[in-house]
């Protein structure tokens, strides 16, 4: 199946062709690890993350081993089936971006409830200090983010992007690399015009 998709980077266009997707697989070694089950729609979201976001893709790739029960388990929150009508049946799996939305995800959802106003009560309790001082508001800081990402990444928690998958006569199928603010219905639009006419039996997922 040939494919191409259109980039534009600022004022330039160009376009990422099935032989550059080829190319791609092949140096990160998909084709050697998840033979024939990878769409192209997947490789060029790979691909797209690398050049726009600097995200290396080995950290996504580690992740695919550890569902493939050939590497080690990974800090992010378990694969887990979507809910809901457009994606029923279909599995996602996190992989961690260290950008600011994700840092900022991890940390309001580890300091849900009143966690975060506990805190600030124990580290600015005026009975330490009538005043605010430079090492409380480091103390602060060094809790509120490194202590949150270090508890989410031990508990393994650590949520981020997701990729999408679809668990085939005992087998994963790797669709996409997408966001939480995609929305289910584009995710499943995205899949169905990209990844059906290259996996027939998505038919029962996304027809």
């Amino acid at each position: 199946m040939d494919i191409s998709f259109n980039v534009h980077e600022g004022s330039k266009t160009y376009k990422i062709r099935n032989e550059d997707l080829v190319r791609y697989a092949n140096l990160y070694g998909l084709e050697r690890l998840i033979p024939g089950r990878y769409s192209w729609l997947f490789v060029f979201n790979l691909m797209m993350l690398e050049r726009m976001n600097g995200v290396d893709p080995f950290s996504i790739i580690d992740e695919i081993k550890a569902l493939e029960g050939i590497g080690r388990p990974q800090q992010t929150k378990p694969a887990s089936e979507f809910k809901g009508t457009h994606l029923k049946g279909l599995w996602h799996k996190h992989f961690f971006l260290a950008n600011l939305s994700s840092i900022a995800q991890n940390i309001r959802n580890h300091l849900a409830g009143k966690k975060l106003q506990k805190l600030a009560e124990e580290i600015f309790d005026p009975k330490k200090s009538p005043v605010v001082t430079e090492e409380m508001v480091n103390e602060f800081s060094h809790r509120v983010v490194t202590e949150s990402l270090e508890d989410r990444a031990s508990d393994s928690k650590l949520t981020g992007e997701w990729i999408v998958f679809v668990k085939h006569q005992g087998q994963n199928y790797f669709l996409c690399l997408t966001t939480h603010e995609s929305g289910d219905e584009n995710i499943a639009n995205s899949i169905k015009i990209l990844c059906l006419p290259q996996f027939s039996f998505l038919s029962d997922y996304v027809s």
